[in-house]
């Protein structure tokens, strides 16, 4: 039988600390703990491949970080760190998508929800409780999600088009390009905490 071509989609994503934080969180505190509560319970393989495919989109963000390019600021003394073009299965970032549908509405069921394997009541008991912040920890992979999937704009554009203007070499934004790497740098932070991005503008 001739094996079906992966899919797969490019994307401008940030690599850096606050995002690998979050990573970090939704693997340790969400993902493993499920995929371990949940074992090969039948028709929940849906909660034991989320680790897998959490792990290996981690694996090829952090590939994309090392063989760069990397990007820096106009006057070349500041690198932005993590901006990268990177290449992702497009049935990964689904999977994990229909992951969240799922948790989301674990949060919302009702008591009674039918749970012939009982699967639902082992991860709220062992995941989703209320004493590890169910509703953070999901909010948590949506937020992760959110940034390696991120909405095409003009900023992310023009970021795109400069990186690959590179040819793979590192790139030196403009004036310009660098207004919309600030630009994009907010949308992130706004994403991630909600919080002014200091870190990434003081240069």
């Amino acid at each position: 039988m001739e094996q079906q071509e992966q899919r797969t989609s490019v994307r401008l994503v940030v690599v850096d600390p606050d995002l690998e934080a979050q990573c970090d969180r939704v693997e340790e505190h969400l993902l493993a703990p499920l995929a371990e509560s949940v074992g090969g319970a039948s028709g929940h393989a849906l909660f034991a491949d989320g680790l897998a495919v959490f792990t290996r989109v981690r694996e090829l963000l952090t590939d994309a970080v090392a063989q760069g390019p990397k990007v820096w600021s106009p006057n070349g003394r500041w690198e932005h760190e993590g901006l990268r073009i990177v290449e992702l299965p497009t049935e990964d970032t689904d999977l994990l998508y229909a992951l969240l549908r799922e948790l989301s509405g674990l949060l919302v069921a009702p008591p009674d929800l039918p749970d012939p394997w009982g699967v639902v009541a082992t991860v709220r008991g062992t995941v989703l409780t209320p004493e590890k912040t169910a509703v953070g920890l999901v909010g948590a992979l949506a937020r992760v999600l959110s940034l390696v999937d991120l909405t095409p704009d003009a900023d992310t554009a023009t970021l795109f088009a400069a990186i690959e203007a590179g040819g793979g070499e590192d790139v030196r934004l403009s004036y310009a390009q660098d207004e919309a790497w600030q630009r994009l740098a907010h949308r992130l932070t706004m994403l991630l905490t909600e919080s002014a991005p200091l870190h990434r503008f003081l240069y």
